[in-house]
């Protein structure tokens, strides 16, 4: 098992649903300085792709309302940002 900090970064893809959501709840100077700005936005193996804060995604992208979701299912997380856990007993 891995252990993953939710202040770390992870990598997503926006779609058109989560486009629509962040013009509706953000200002274009945010969507402009926070999301889209070249600090943050990264072009891997020719896909776009959004380096955000795991927090920061939930917090922008709510999932618990009945709403499609708004990135791709599919994230990038850095193997660095991946620690280890030594497991000893698992309870159920």
């Amino acid at each position: 098992m891995k252990k993953f900090n939710i202040n770390d970064n992870i990598y997503i893809q926006i779609n058109d649903q989560g486009w629509a959501h962040l013009k509706n709840t953000k200002t274009q100077d945010y969507i402009d300085n926070c999301i889209i700005s070249p600090n943050y936005r990264k072009i891997i193996n020719g896909d776009v792709w959004y380096r955000l804060q795991c927090h920061q995604v939930f917090s922008l992208f709510p999932t618990d309302v009945g709403i499609k979701i708004l990135f791709n299912s599919n994230i990038m997380i850095n193997d660095e940002d991946l620690n280890d856990v030594e497991l000893n007993k698992i309870n159920n």
